[in-house]
């Protein structure tokens, strides 16, 4: 049994027909670590706790997987509370704390708290003072950013706050670490970029958003949700690779709100992205390998990379985000990734390597205060 025929028992609303033969106990190994090296060990070790006594791995593992899950249990509500208190503190100041993937994903998960989280990333408005929740707008309704505002009342508030990077500040708040966004996603030197990016903001500043919990933090709408989504997991593929976790995201947003996407103007601007091919072969994946239901006859769920893809997440190895060494060294490595990516580029993004790479190189020198 794969870790992902696993991950589809450990997500089904009802108990699959078809049984699975058990798990040799020699086997148990290799799938704890996998679990733990995709970014779902809590998920998988809730199939293990469903499993006969007889067929659940060997004591020991077994207890060792029940206490990691637990602290990813534990981890969650730290990060969860923490959020909430520099939400709370950003109110005070009237700004909006708008959260991108992470706890804003999470809801869809069977568990929530065992969706594994990371960084919190947000991004921060001016807040609308004639309507709860609502967000002030520039005239182009672009949302008035609080970026700056946010990076100064985090540090008033006792936060570490490092600015070294365009896109997005590090704030380090007793221990959680914030990634502040200033763009949601990568826009320089390229105007399609751009045109994403204030399509994003428009959608976080105009549509419905959703509480979460009894917090002052927010869920966007599935709109962006879905946008956003397949755009951080794209770039992650194309530069370093991404996990099951990613896939599990899609899969799970996909299964809740599939008929409260406008999809046709997703795959409009997947289209213009060179998204399509990629969004494509996550759903079927979700569909395929995790079992996800989609009856709305505007997803497509067919990709003749599906396995290609899959294949990519399970078991390449470019990880360059959270290894050690300088800031220099990591963008040497995403470059090298780039330029090797090789059928990526060819089949799925259907751009040039080398002239994207260069682009890259380009726009860092030339344009380091990008505007939208």
């Amino acid at each position: 049994m794969t870790i992902v025929e696993i991950l589809r028992r450990a997500i089904a609303t009802e108990t699959p027909s078809e049984s699975l033969a058990p798990i040799a106990v020699e086997n148990w190994g290799e799938i704890y670590k996998a679990a733990a090296k995709q970014g779902v060990f809590a998920i998988v070790y809730d199939y293990v706790k469903s499993l006969p006594t007889a067929e659940q791995p060997p004591k020991g593992l077994k207890l060792q997987w029940a206490l990691n899950a637990e602290r990813i249990e534990k981890r969650y509500h730290k990060q969860s509370a923490l959020a909430g208190e520099l939400a709370e503190i950003y109110a005070s100041e009237n700004i909006t704390t708008l959260v991108l993937k992470g706890l804003a994903i999470s809801k869809y998960y069977p568990i929530a708290e065992h969706r594994e989280c990371g960084d919190l990333d947000c991004f921060l408005a001016k807040s609308d003072s004639n309507q709860p929740y609502g967000i002030a707008l520039r005239e182009n309704g672009i949302p008035q950013s609080c970026y700056a505002a946010g990076n100064t009342i985090a540090k008033q508030a006792g936060a570490k706050v490092e600015i070294g990077f365009y896109k997005h500040s590090h704030i380090n708040f007793r221990g959680l670490v914030v990634e502040n966004h200033a763009f949601c996603t990568a826009v320089r030197g390229s105007r399609n970029n751009k045109r994403f990016e204030r399509h994003l903001q428009q959608l976080l500043a105009t549509r419905p958003t959703t509480p979460i919990g009894q917090s002052r933090l927010l869920s966007p709408c599935a709109d962006f949700n879905a946008l956003f989504l397949t755009a951080h997991s794209f770039q992650h593929f194309i530069t370093e690779g991404i996990k099951l976790r990613h896939v599990l995201d899609w899969a799970l947003l996909l299964r809740v709100e599939q008929h409260n996407i406008d999809w046709q103007s997703f795959y409009e601007w997947c289209d213009t992205m060179h998204f399509t091919k990629f969004a494509d072969a996550m759903t079927a994946i979700a569909v395929d390998k995790l079992g996800i239901e989609i009856s709305n006859p505007d997803i497509r769920t067919s990709s003749k990379l599906r396995d290609k893809v899959l294949d990519d997440i399970l078991y390449s190895e470019k990880k360059v985000s959270g290894t050690k060494g300088s800031k220099f060294t990591k963008r040497l490595k995403i470059i090298r990734n780039r330029l090797l990516g090789g059928w990526k580029y060819k089949e799925l993004y259907e751009r040039s390597a080398f002239v994207d790479t260069m682009q890259m190189v380009v726009a860092f020198f030339i344009e380091r205060n990008p505007k939208i």
